[in-house]
């Protein structure tokens, strides 16, 4: 059984810079969701991630609505 697109969504990366020291921090999309804590490898702050309205917990089954929608009737 293959994952669906919003878990394959939920597990790529993200690359987001520090908020001390601008670094690049690679996350998990699944890591906003979860508002966990990173360590910067650079200043070693703690970097908390926020997804205060939901929009990337929401993401991938949007994706793949608008996906199902633009493919419907095209394979009949």
């Amino acid at each position: 059984m293959s994952e669906s697109l919003s878990t394959q969504f939920l597990s790529a990366d993200l690359e987001v810079p520090c908020p001390s020291c601008r670094y690049p921090i690679w996350v998990r999309y699944v890591e906003v969701v979860a508002q966990a804590a990173v360590l910067c490898p650079c200043c070693h702050v703690w970097v908390w991630l926020r997804d205060a309205d939901g929009s990337v917990q929401n993401a991938g089954d949007v994706i793949e609505q608008q996906l199902k929608h633009a493919l419907k009737g095209l394979f009949k």
